[in-house]
This record gives structure tokens, C-alpha cells and sequence, in this order.
């Protein structure tokens, strides 16, 4: 069966490339260069694999993502001329699968297209699962640890609704679960995965977390909730009352 990829990408001649690349692989194309735009595309054809620029008009590809993870388990492949340290860590923790840097050879796009699982993100484990202690439901689960609690999705301190990143409410969920025992950073970097991957989480993955939960240690602070984030001797993280 056909497969059905979007791209999005504002540059007309690099998006010429991709849908030829992605065409002559087997895909149906969709392609659009704004990023308002891209989140209703992908929402309307339900693509088995995204590729992803971060500089574009409307919101920015990171954007898209964190967006795009609320309702598709779609395969995003980030494709971005922005290659300094952290920009594919970020990517990461917005919800993308690849980052590929430009210029690109085409066979190297290729060649990563041809390695996607054709079963679709939704008949695998959620993202929250990809930890071993997590559960098949667990994205489900209502969870509280003192004032800390997720309710059908809504994150609340101290009785308040908070947003949060895709990122931090993924460790969030991750601490939850762990009712105030350690999760290692390892761990945790494997429930930030956008899918489940055998192999030992990177550098940039464990920044990403170490990032999450700064980040989550601000809004817990601002909310001046009586729980915190713990360290566990520089190796994981816990939830603990005050």
C-alpha cells in the first residue's frame, strides 16, 4: 500500500528534491511552506513521514512538532540548515525522530526513509513507555505524587493547570510513575523518545532531560508547590516533598 508523506519546506527548489526523493520511495507527497499550515496538513492526510524544516514562515519547525505530537504519530524527519550543538537535541525533544542537516545527499534521505518500520507509531508503545518501568496504559493514567498531578492529560501544582513542553511532560509523567523512587537519566531519556529504540541514549539525549528538568524546576518553583525535583547523586531524578 501507498504511503503518504508530507513536506514542509519554503524553499521551492530543496522541496522540488524532496518530493522526488520521497516520490521515487514510495510515497504520496503533500507539500506546504508555512508552519500553521504544515499542523493542519498533517492533521487532514495523516502522513506516514513528515520532513521538517525549522526556519519557516508562520511558527517554526520546532513548533510544529511539539503540535503535531499532540494528535500524530507521524515520522518526523527534521531537515534544517541550522547544525550547531543542541539544534538536533532540540529536535529531538520536540517530538522528531532524524535530524539531518543541510546540504543533504539525497541518498543519505533515502537511505533513512527505507529504515522506517512500515507499522505506524500508533501500533507500537506510547512514547511515555518507552521506559521500562512505564505500562501499556500508563499515558492514560490520572498520577499524583504530593501536590503534583496529571488529570486526563492536564499537569496540575498545587491544584493549578500548568502547560509544559511535550519534553517535560513526558519526564513528568516518567517521575509520576516513579512515586518518589529514582529514575536514571538513561531511563528517562528513553520516555523522552518519540519511538522506541534499542539502542543507549546519546550525549544529546541526556542533555535534552537534564534540560527538562531545569526547565521543570522553574515551573515548580513559580507555582510554589510544596514538591520538588530531586537529584540522585548526579544519576536520575526522583520526586520528593519538602
Amino acid at each position: 500500500m501507498e504511503r503518504t508523506a508530507v513536506i514542509v519546506e519554503d524553499q521551492a527548489d530543496i522541496r522540488s528534491l524532496l518530493s522526488a526523493i520521497l516520490e521515487s520511495s514510495g510515497f504520496s507527497v503533500h507539500a506546504t511552506e508555512n508552519g500553521l499550515d504544515a499542523v493542519e496538513l498533517i492533521r487532514s492526510v495523516s502522513p506516514d513521514v513528515t520532513t521538517l524544516d525549522v526556519n519557516i514562515p508562520g511558527i517554526d519547525g520546532f513548533e510544529v512538532a511539539r503540535r503535531v505530537r499532540e494528535f500524530s504519530d507521524t515520522y518526523i524527519i527534521f531537515i534544517s540548515a541550522f547544525v550547531e550543538p543542541g539544534d538536533a537535541e532540540r529536535g529531538r525533544a520536540a517530538g522528531g525522530d532524524e535530524y539531518l542537516g543541510k546540504p543533504f545527499r539525497p541518498r543519505d534521505l533515502k537511505a533513512r526513509l527505507a529504515a522506517i518500520p512500515s507499522q505506524r507509531r500508533r501500533e507500537e508503545a506510547p512514547v511515555v513507555d518507552a521506559a521500562p518501568a512505564a505500562t501499556p496504559t500508563s499515558a492514560a493514567q490520572n498520577l499524583s505524587y504530593g501536590d503534583v498531578s496529571v488529570t486526563d492529560g492536564v499537569f496540575r501544582l498545587a491544584g493549578v493547570p500548568i502547560e509544559i513542553a511535550h519534553a517535560e511532560s513526558s519526564v513528568l509523567r516518567a517521575l509520576l510513575l516513579a512515586q518518589g523512587r529514582t529514575r536514571t537519566k538513561h531511563d528517562l531519556a528513553l520516555a523522552l523518545r518519540s519511538r522506541s529504540r534499542a539502542e543507549a541514549p546519546d550525549p544529546d539525549e541526556v542533555r535534552a532531560i537534564e534540560r527538562s528538568v531545569e526547565s521543570l524546576r522553574g515551573t515548580f518553583a513559580a507555582a510554589a508547590t510544596s514538591t520538588l525535583i530531586a537529584s540522585d547523586q548526579g544519576t536520575g531524578y526522583r520526586l520528593d516533598q519538602r
